[in-house]
């Protein structure tokens, strides 16, 4: 059974800070995505008011990018605590029109657990952004920023 752990260093509402997100899949395979404090700036003084639980939805668009290519014989994504757990179960498979993401287990960490495998790969991303797979743009979190419509 194949798992993945996600984590994020830089939380997506520190907007004077760069955020990187990370995921260790249980056979070793890490990859990162980052995002820029700059546009992560823009997103939110553009769309603060007029896009509910945005900083949630931003959280989900940075998971998505991380694991869309990646989800393959996976049974369970474990998902840190950094934001809204709960939101962040409902949003993230809305941006999974192919349904890949109904069939695989989305669990939240426990407070007590030590910490998650991609939280290694999510700081190391965050201190310096050339290990990043994928730098996320403005542009690339407009593209799916309004997805999250019920299917």
């Amino acid at each position: 059974m194949k798992k993945i752990e996600v984590d994020i260093s830089g939380q997506i509402h520190q907007i004077y800070y760069d955020s990187a997100l990370g995921f260790k899949r249980s056979d070793g395979f890490e990859k990162s995505v980052f995002l820029k404090s700059k546009d992560k700036r823009d997103i939110i003084r553009k769309y603060k008011g007029q896009v509910t639980n945005l900083i949630e939805k931003l959280h989900c668009i940075l998971i998505y990018y991380c694991i869309k290519d990646e989800l393959k014989d996976i049974e369970e994504i474990k998902i840190c605590k950094d934001a809204n757990f709960r939101k962040i179960k409902n949003l993230l498979p809305l941006l999974f029109k192919d349904n890949s993401l109904n069939s695989i287990n989305l669990i939240g960490r426990k407070g007590d657990e030590p910490k998650s495998a991609g939280h290694k790969i999510a700081l190391r991303t965050f201190r310096r952004r050339k290990y990043a797979r994928l730098i996320i743009t403005k542009e690339m979190i407009e593209n799916v920023l309004f997805e999250f419509k019920k299917k």
